[in-house]
């Protein structure tokens, strides 16, 4: 009964709408599943293999299917005949006053007294063995069965792409946060560079205000260049602390115990140009939320077959066999077995709404959950236009990044060079070793940038999770 169900149409686009980033960053094949070993950093892989085997987030989700997978053969079970075994025993006696009390106060029916052996032989104790077997099977007619076991299967496979879609998300914030880790170390040995360079500038001008060759205006000025350069450094060291806690917990470990693994300085990776992201029509088939939607609008409609079958009449087929005697010795014996057979059929006549408000229900559901496919769509294909747009702009911003950091090198050898001939002063140099610094974190907090929108790109296409293996670290859950 009800509706089968059908994919519905993706309506996906044949090209992506934001065009800005052209061949030279984008490619449309499909993303390489493991689309972190693009940074080339041994470290990086290493953790996102760890954070996948061990992520709490990602074994509950695990669990979250065990459960799901459970339903869905318990589900299927109903569909099944049963079968059960019993034995018992039981001692039974009755009252001479309760008797009598039946008989008209001792009095048989034919108002002579009631015998005395009769009332012996029924208040005497009386032992009753009896075993044996009962069977039922609830025939499937209508196919309630089968539409649950089918709606139980369709939440079952909601739950599997939930839990890739943790993975997805996981991959993302592994990747993220470590190059936020590796971003934070490189901005503090620029900026240790600076307050150096900040430092050589004030003592220089305390100097040249001593021999009157500055006035006081001159040092306050760069004390304050000094005191600004030196409180970005505590920032960027609790940084790079909070990025090296949030991995170890991503990885199931309690804060710092990555510290003396990642604590040693090394290089923010490059940018991987181009990326590979595939066409759009495959977007549906990778993303694990898109998945997982469709799942739920299959389920959804299957509850709709639930709901009508619910109306009709459900016919059981029910047995029974055993053997029941007085003595156990003779419990055995051919004569002392008992049977029943027939079929019992149940017809909802009145349920007072009930089963009609069911029905809607199920069918709103199910026009939810169409709506909500159709959502994660939307979302997805905004994702990736997003995520284009953001890549072409920081690609742009860091080209002009690195001119900004090739000026300032350029201004810092001129004003070496003129110091070292006698044209120049040591604070020129000084002033430039400064600009240069600042010009090399500006790039720093570009290039990261940069790699964030690469990683949130591989995030919306979905990739990812196919190179996860399933339950690894959490064998006890394994499906």
């Amino acid at each position: 009964m009800g509706p089968d169900f059908r994919p519905p149409p993706a309506g996906l686009p044949a090209a992506w709408h934001d065009r800005s980033a052209g061949p030279a960053e984008a490619v449309l094949s499909d993303p390489d599943p493991a689309w972190w070993r693009l940074f080339g950093d041994p470290v990086l892989t290493g953790l996102m293999a760890r954070a996948m085997a061990g992520n709490l987030d990602v074994g509950q989700a695990l669990a979250r299917i065990v459960q799901a997978r459970a339903q869905e053969q318990a589900q299927r079970a109903a569909g099944l005949p049963s079968l059960g075994a019993s034995a018992g025993y039981n001692r039974a006696k009755l009252g001479e006053a309760g008797l009598f009390s039946v008989f008209g106060g001792g009095a048989g029916t034919n108002g002579q007294p009631f015998p005395e052996s009769g009332i012996g032989g029924l208040t005497q104790g009386t032992d009753l063995y009896q075993a044996g077997f009962d069977a039922s099977w609830e025939l499937d007619l209508f196919g309630q069965v089968r539409r649950g076991v089918e709606q139980a299967g369709a939440r079952a496979q909601a739950r599997t792409e939930n839990r890739r879609d943790a993975l997805v998300t996981l991959q993302g914030d592994v990747a993220r946060t470590y190059l936020e880790l590796r971003a934070a170390q490189a901005l503090r040995t620029v900026a240790q560079g600076e307050a150096a360079a900040r430092a050589d500038i004030l003592a220089l001008v305390q100097l040249r205000h001593r021999l009157g060759l500055a006035d006081r205006t001159d040092v306050d000025q760069a004390r304050d260049g000094l005191t600004r350069a030196q409180a970005g450094l505590p920032p960027l060291v609790q940084q790079a602390e909070q990025a090296m806690n949030d991995l170890a917990v991503l990885t199931g470990q309690p804060p710092g115990a990555l510290d003396a693994e990642l604590t040693p300085v090394r290089p923010l990776p490059d940018d991987p140009a181009p990326l590979a992201i595939g066409l759009p029509a495959a977007l549906a088939r990778r993303r694990p939320d898109i998945r997982a939607a469709e799942a739920s609008l299959h389920a959804a409609t299957a509850g709709i077959g639930v709901a009508v079958a619910q109306f009709y009449p459900d016919l059981t087929l029910t047995g029974q066999f055993g053997q029941r005697s007085l003595a156990l010795t003779d419990l055995a014996e051919w004569g002392n077995s008992f049977y029943q057979l027939g079929p019992a059929i149940s017809l909802p006549l009145f349920q007072g709404g009930r089963l009609r408000a069911n029905l809607r229900l199920a069918r709103a559901q199910a026009a939810e959950a169409a709506l909500a496919y159709r959502q994660t769509v939307l979302n997805a294909l905004r994702d990736m236009d997003d995520g284009l747009s953001a890549l072409h702009a920081d690609r742009l911003r860091r080209q002009s990044d690195d001119a900004a950091v090739a000026t300032a090198n350029d201004r810092l050898a001129l004003a070496r060079i003129r110091w070292r001939d006698g044209l120049g002063d040591r604070r020129a140099v000084l002033d430039d070793q400064a600009t240069l610094a600042a010009a090399r974190q500006d790039a720093l907090r570009g290039r990261l940038q940069l790699l964030r929108d690469v990683v949130a790109l591989y995030k919306a296409a979905g990739g990812g999770w196919q190179a996860a293996q399933e339950g690894k670290g959490f064998a006890l859950l394994k499906p």
